[in-house]
């Protein structure tokens, strides 16, 4: 069975201490171990119990199968919240990526971005003259931006 990433089980045992503890590398490699041992003893019995329903996909729930029969049956509501996270998760990302594949919506933020730009090249403008000698003769600086391109004429 391949490694699990070193640098991603350091970084979720960091996170699970909230990186007040150092840990050894013969920690992490323990827990890699762990870690990979358990997943195979998980995904054979979720394999397992797949084959004998006559299935050839493992679904969540011959995970859950699987659990039971491992006698692990203590970790399934922890599991279960982790798997409403993950659900959660997911669907913001399909939502998100759905709002930007919205002609309308694309429209309304590239308006905003138009408005955004106007108002601070007037608080520039702004800023720059508040920040001249009254007592002075002005002087102006005339450039003009080219939105499109955004440089300088």
């Amino acid at each position: 069975m391949e490694q699990l990433p070193k640098a991603t089980v350091q970084q979720f045992i960091k996170s699970t201490t909230n990186g007040d503890m150092k840990c050894s590398n013969e920690f992490v490699t323990q827990v890699m171990s762990m870690a990979r041992e358990y997943i195979q003893l998980v995904s054979d019995q979720a394999n397992t119990i797949c084959l004998e329903n006559g299935k050839k996909t493992i679904s969540g729930e011959f995970f859950y199968k699987s659990i039971q029969k491992l006698r692990l049956e203590g970790q399934i509501p922890f599991l279960k919240e982790i798997e409403e996270e993950i659900k959660e998760e997911v669907n913001v990302k399909n939502q998100n990526k759905a709002r930007f594949q919205d002609e309308e919506h694309l429209r309304q933020l590239e308006e905003q971005q138009k408005e955004l730009y106007e108002k601070a090249k007037l608080e520039n403008y702004k800023h720059v003259i508040d920040e001249e000698d009254n007592s002075k003769p002005r002087k102006t600086l005339n450039l003009q931006f080219d939105q499109e391109e955004g440089d300088l004429q």
